[in-house]
């Protein structure tokens, strides 16, 4: 199990369960999963557990409807969730890249599990130094800010972008005057905010 790379709705998860636990209470209904995900059914709830429990990260009696139980292990570092647009938009995929093994804490994010990392890919960023290659660091619990550096999901595809926050509009910055400024049609969602950079120097 030491290869799992969890997705950010499996972490959510993960992180609900964790709290639930330090507060002493039991073990959520699939109702409460799905108020706490933000889903519509309790058929995406019931799909999530059963993905983190095929995973291996949890344990439940089937025939029981409160005994989800977290299964622990050891931290493994900060997981590489895949590649990152810094260009146009691309649909958005998770692929399993490893781990950093670094700690999340000494880049200002307490909480392990809500820190992930994407390698950048494109130019987009190059007026804030981020450049292709390089791997960024992000927090998936920050409320994003005005400013803020963020891999976005705008209209179901995933990039990477300086968040604008004007008169109560959104919408994504491009910092190459290369690429046009993004305007969500639909949806906007923030997915991390970016918190450190790594980069390989040449030697």
């Amino acid at each position: 199990m030491s290869s799992v790379i969890f997705s950010l709705q499996q972490l959510k998860l993960i992180d609900f369960l964790e709290n639930r636990e330090s507060l002493g209470l039991s073990s959520p209904s699939l109702r409460e999963i799905r108020d706490a995900m933000g889903y519509r059914s309790t058929n995406s709830a019931n799909d999530l557990v059963l993905a983190l429990e095929k995973a291996g990260a949890i344990m439940r009696d089937p025939k029981c409807a409160r005994s989800i139980r977290l299964i622990r292990r050891t931290p493994q570092g900060i997981p590489v969730l895949g590649t990152i647009a810094a260009g146009f938009p691309e649909a958005s995929e998770t692929n399993n890249r490893g781990y950093l093994n670094i700690n999340a804490a000494s880049f200002g994010i307490p909480n392990p599990r809500h820190a992930f990392a994407l390698r950048v890919r494109g130019d987009s960023m190059a007026g804030r130094y981020l450049f292709d290659g390089d791997v960024v660091l992000f927090d998936s619990s920050l409320h994003p800010k005005h400013k803020d550096i963020v891999a976005a999901l705008i209209d179901q595809e995933c990039t990477l972008k300086t968040l604008i926050l004007k008169n109560g509009i959104a919408w994504l910055k491009a910092e190459n005057p290369a690429y046009p400024d993004l305007i969500p049609a639909t949806e906007l969602t923030i997915q991390g905010v970016a918190k450190a950079l790594i980069r390989h120097l040449a030697a």
